[in-house]
């Protein structure tokens, strides 16, 4: 027979044992929750970047359209081009900057995300004496056509519409 001076140890027992649930449960989640944000930032920063990638192409592509027109027009001075080319405003849920930069033929669209840390250059050629203009505008619609009076040949543009 027990004696009523010792004390029952089930009552404590029960309480350890809640209260170490619940904090192995909370460690738990709290690291699920801090391992799904990152995954989630991750995916969005790929994201992003891959929307940038098709976006920068196009521009690309279309300055080679435009290149090619002006280099095989007999007369650049009476050469009327412009390429109408619309882009969304937003990537992956943020806006970007375009950034395009030209020296001789070769010349690189620089696409860079406004929130996370997505960049993309994609590289183009011009055609031997068509120059392009270095240029900085945001994401969204473009124009991209040829000035005549640009520079001693004329240049391709990039401009927002």
């Amino acid at each position: 027979m027990r004696d009523g001076s010792e004390g029952s140890d089930r009552a404590v027992s029960v309480t350890v044992g809640y209260v170490m649930t619940l904090a192995i449960s909370t460690l738990l989640l709290s690291g699920l929750f801090v391992a799904g944000g990152s995954f989630v930032e991750t995916q969005r920063e790929r994201a992003a970047q891959g929307e940038l990638t098709v976006v920068g192409e196009r521009i690309a592509a279309d300055v080679g359209t435009v290149d090619r027109l002006a280099a095989s027009a007999s007369s650049r001075e009476e050469l009327t081009v412009n390429r109408s080319l619309t882009l969304p405003n937003r990537a992956a849920g943020t806006g970007y900057r375009i950034r395009v930069t030209a020296s001789g033929t070769e010349g690189t669209i620089a696409l860079e995300s406004g929130q996370t840390d997505a960049s993309v250059a994609v590289p183009f050629r011009t055609s031997e004496g068509v120059a392009v203009r270095n240029v900085t505008v945001d994401g969204g619609d473009l124009l991209i056509f040829w000035d005549p009076d640009a520079g001693p040949n004329g240049s391709v543009v990039v401009s927002e519409r």
